[in-house]
Formats: C-alpha cells, sequence, structure tokens
C-alpha cells in the first residue's frame, strides 16, 4: 500500500472509532465530552509532533541533498578547471613548436634564397 492510502485508512478508522464511542459510551453527556475534548488533544498533540518530527527529517534530508550536490559540483568544476588548465599547457606546447618549427624553415629557405641569388650573380 503507499503511504498516503495508510494514512487515510488511519484517519477514516480514528474517525470511525470516535463515532462508535460515542453511540456506545456509557458515560453522561459532559463526562463523555471532556473525555473526546482529552482524545482530541492528544491526538492532536501527536499528529503535531509527528509532523514536526517529519518536517525536521525533510529538511535534514534536503540539506544533506544540497550538501551533496554542491560537493559533486565542487568536484566537476575542479576538473574541469584541471581539464582546460592541461589543455591549455599542451596547446601551448604544441604553439611553441610550430613556432620554433617554422623560424627554422623561414631561416633555411632565407639561406637556400640566398645562395640562389650568389649562383645567378655568379651565372
Amino acid at each position: 500500500m503507499r503511504k498516503t492510502t495508510c494514512f487515510m485508512s488511519l484517519l477514516t478508522g480514528f474517525g470511525v472509532g470516535m463515532a462508535a464511542s460515542v453511540m456506545f459510551a456509557p458515560e453522561a453527556g459532559h463526562k463523555l465530552r471532556r473525555r473526546i475534548r482529552v482524545n482530541a488533544r492528544r491526538a492532536g498533540g501527536l499528529f503535531k509532533k509527528r509532523a514536526e518530527m517529519f518536517t525536521s527529517a525533510a529538511g535534514e534530508v534536503l540539506q544533506s541533498g544540497h550538501h551533496e550536490i554542491s560537493r559533486t559540483m565542487t568536484g566537476f568544476t575542479d576538473k574541469a578547471k584541471e581539464t582546460i588548465d592541461e589543455a591549455a599547457g599542451t596547446t601551448k606546447k604544441a604553439a611553441d613548436q610550430v613556432i620554433g618549427k617554422s623560424r627554422d624553415v623561414a631561416h633555411n629557405m632565407g639561406k637556400k634564397m640566398e645562395e640562389a641569388g650568389k649562383r645567378l650573380q655568379n651565372a
């Protein structure tokens, strides 16, 4: 059974029990009303106490969930930062290698152009 159905059954049983106690009570009216009032206050106090316990437990669960989400998000954020830093380092290293190779190629091309110019002058 679902919790809501169980709770509704409990409330229905409580109401039927109250009605039966009024109908079959061997006490005088004022005593019966006082007993009903006392029992109703007890039941109300019990319901209030259970509602407070439920509210407190729900608050703890929500707080725990919030803490876990925050912790998880912090972990994701840290991991993302690490990954971005690694990618940036790798990219910088690759760019430095490309620049170094480009300088070497440009220097070699300059030498070859000089040699070609000298050959043209000698020819």
